[in-house]
């Protein structure tokens, strides 16, 4: 008598609509666009995907797992493309620049990212990749960790500030939020620079002064007989 193989609970079974991550990350944005943030749940996104909410859990356990998986993808791919052998100052700015265009081309993004915990891949895959030039460069490790982690603060705030009409509307009264946004990278990267240097010439022992040549003393001149 044959023995029914013991199937998990939610795992699709054979000509059940198949899923998988990025399927499942692009569904989710595409509910994100068209509604908000207060448009994405499991059950919306099940839906969506046209399965039944136990075949999702199968890939995804819960909401906040969802989002963290939506801005590891995101951020991935951001990364996408840019030269590696950039100066790690061009190479951090381009990275903001990238991830800023990404996050603002969603609704919500910088809500989602402030409330995503960092999966494990978003901190080998993700912040590795960003912070590998500038430990290639000659920045002292931490300064290089401090560069990638305040950059990628700045950015954050700085997205949930252009997404919000309030704030929106606050920053464009004094300026154009790009121009300021170009600015600001550029202050932030030129003073990580400075940092760095006042760090190695704090290390590197002072010169060594040379001991000044001893004067000889003049003879006082002989008396002529």
């Amino acid at each position: 008598m044959a023995v029914n193989a013991q199937r998990l609970p939610g795992r699709p079974t054979r000509g059940e609509n198949v899923l998988d991550v990025r399927r499942i990350v692009e569904t989710a944005w595409s509910l994100i666009d068209e509604s908000g943030m207060s448009g994405l749940s499991t059950r919306t996104l099940a839906a969506a995907l046209n399965v039944k909410s136990p075949a999702l859990y199968w890939h995804v356990r819960n909401k906040e797992e969802l989002l963290s998986l939506m801005m590891e993808h995101l951020l991935l791919d951001s990364l996408d493309g840019i030269p590696e052998d950039l100066h790690w100052k061009e190479w951090l700015q381009e990275v903001a620049r990238r991830q800023r265009k990404l996050l603002l081309s969603h609704p919500d993004s910088g809500l989602i990212a402030s409330l995503a915990p960092p999966s494990k891949r978003l901190r080998s895959h993700v912040f590795e990749r960003v912070l590998s030039p500038l430990l290639e460069s000659s920045l002292p490790p931490e300064v290089a960790s401090a560069a990638a982690g305040g950059m990628a603060a700045f950015l954050l705030g700085w997205v949930i500030y252009e997404q919000r009409a309030e704030t929106r509307e606050f920053v464009k009264a004094y300026h154009d939020p790009g121009t300021a946004f170009e600015l600001l990278m550029k202050s932030f990267v030129n003073g990580i620079e400075d940092t760095a240097g006042s760090i190695g010439r704090a290390a590197s022992p002072p010169p060594k002064r040379s001991k000044p040549t001893p004067r000889s003393r003049a003879r006082p001149a002989e008396a002529k007989s």
